[in-house]
């Protein structure tokens, strides 16, 4: 039977660069504290959420990655977006930004690709996925995209009639000169304006803007429902300061719905991926 609400959590975590032990603990820390606080159907974790880039013909980090996300499912009961891990493909010889999507039970439910590379990953020769994924859990449509790929509106677009729910591991790398509140303020934007053009709850997970990494990060994770009206406040829930911490929402699938209808029989919404 389809859940008609979903209480959905992105985790935004310190991370700790090339120590994914501490990391994990603080990723486990957090999501811990939000399953104290209501029953978890979906969560999300960001972007490289080891703290290890892949290297050469080494898959061990992309392993131990795994099993640490697949238990966290597993322990939690919840359909997990296990963030995303830069992998060494052996079969490519190549690096790849991967998604691994886990239900209630650990089982991989499905894999998704980045498929808009950042600078640092092309100078990585990083290569980049060539599908889509969508995913039917416990009766919504799920999508994944990773950090840039969410700057490409064709990407959301593609997913938006099969989708319900996007879900957006993110490692906001910025610049040293600029300021993390722009780098939020801008992210928050955009995960509003994809939410309110596809009519889709999009869930950002970003690592947090304490970091302790050699880079520095926005800490824009966001949870937007663009139905949640007349309470406007729940239309956009975020983290101000950009640290370390956890959002909750409780999304009504039906009333989702509701509004998209609404927007396709108004012309502001395409009836179908064709128009």
């Amino acid at each position: 039977m389809a859940n008609t609400t979903l209480t959905v959590c992105t985790i935004q975590p310190a991370i700790f660069w090339q120590e994914p032990t501490r990391t994990f603990d603080s990723i486990a820390g957090l999501l811990a504290q939000a399953a104290a606080v209501a029953p978890l159907d979906v969560v999300v974790l960001p972007e490289h959420f080891n703290a290890v880039p892949a290297p050469d013909g080494d898959e061990t980090p992309w392993q131990a990655a795994q099993a640490f996300a697949a238990e966290l499912a597993r322990r939690h009961r919840i359909t997990l977006v296990a963030g995303s891990v830069e992998r060494w493909d052996a079969g490519a010889q190549a690096r790849v930004n991967t998604t691994v999507v886990y239900d209630r039970n650990g089982r991989e439910l499905g894999r998704y690709d980045k498929r808009r590379l950042f600078g640092f990953e092309k100078r990585r020769n990083v290569r980049p996925g060539n599908g889509a994924l969508a995913l039917d859990v416990e009766g919504t449509g799920l999508g994944v995209l990773i950090c840039s790929d969410l700057w490409h509106p064709e990407l959301a677009r593609q997913l938006a009639p099969q989708v319900a729910l996007l879900c957006v591991p993110a490692q906001t790398t910025i610049r040293q000169e600029s300021e993390p509140a722009y780098a939020r303020m801008l992210w928050h934007t955009l995960a509003m304006t994809r939410a309110q053009e596809n009519v889709l709850a999009v869930v950002v997970s970003d690592q947090a803007a304490n970091s302790q990494a050699p880079f520095r990060c926005g800490g824009v994770s966001s949870i937007t429902d663009p139905s949640a009206e007349p309470a406007l406040n729940n239309i956009q829930q975020v983290l101000d300061d950009g640290g370390a911490g956890y959002l909750l929402a409780r999304l009504d699938m039906l009333r989702l719905a509701r509004f998209r209808s609404y927007r396709q029989e108004n012309g502001l919404l395409p009836a179908s991926a064709s128009d």
